[in-house]
């Protein structure tokens, strides 16, 4: 009986993984990602910003660290100012990336990402723009608008992660022609 319900349990949790490895992403795919290197996919680099995204609002060290870079070379996050109280930041190591991370937890801060703008592969690095709303207690009311230059690195992960403000001039994700993203591989979507 025990057996049983272990091996019913271990295909539940499969069968959970395998679909929400399978489900969309939760904000708009943009732009060009045809082209892909050989074992590269836009995929992964969906995955992984989706991930950091996500991992950063929680501080999640351990996801933070799978998405990133880290191996084999060098990256950056960088951050503009979205409040006349707030700081520019430059980080380049993972320990002060988790201390900005878990210091932000203490402002209550959420980014939350809104659609990805893909700029193609060029090698093994695949160049995007991503529009976000970032909120937090020392930031003031409401959200604020965010934009981004990124660069993912087939096999290794995000490079660099630069995010500023978006001033209301500048177009966003609703602004910019919708297409079907060029070269993006079909991706099931769960029944």
């Amino acid at each position: 009986m025990r057996y049983l319900l272990m091996v019913t349990l271990s295909l539940h949790f499969a069968a959970f993984a395998s679909v929400a490895a399978q489900r969309p992403a939760p904000w708009k795919v943009l732009g060009d990602t045809a082209g892909a290197p050989k074992g590269c996919t836009a995929s992964a680099a969906i995955e992984a910003i989706d991930t950091w995204f996500n991992a950063f609002t929680t501080a999640d060290s351990a996801a933070l660290a799978h998405v990133l870079a880290v191996r084999g070379g060098t990256w950056v996050f960088t951050t503009g100012r979205f409040a006349p109280t707030d700081t520019f930041v430059r980080i380049e190591t993972l320990p002060a990336l988790l201390r900005y991370a878990r210091s932000r937890l203490h402002t209550h801060e959420d980014i939350e990402l809104r659609a990805v703008q893909f700029y193609g592969w060029q090698g093994k690095r695949l160049t995007f723009m991503p529009f976000f709303v970032r909120s937090a207690d020392d930031l003031g009311a409401g959200e604020h608008a965010g934009i981004g230059k990124a660069g993912f690195v087939c096999g290794r992960g995000i490079e660099k992660l630069n995010l500023a403000p978006r001033s209301p001039n500048q177009p966003g994700p609703d602004s910019i022609m919708v297409r079907t993203p060029r070269g993006l591989e079909a991706r099931p979507r769960p029944r």
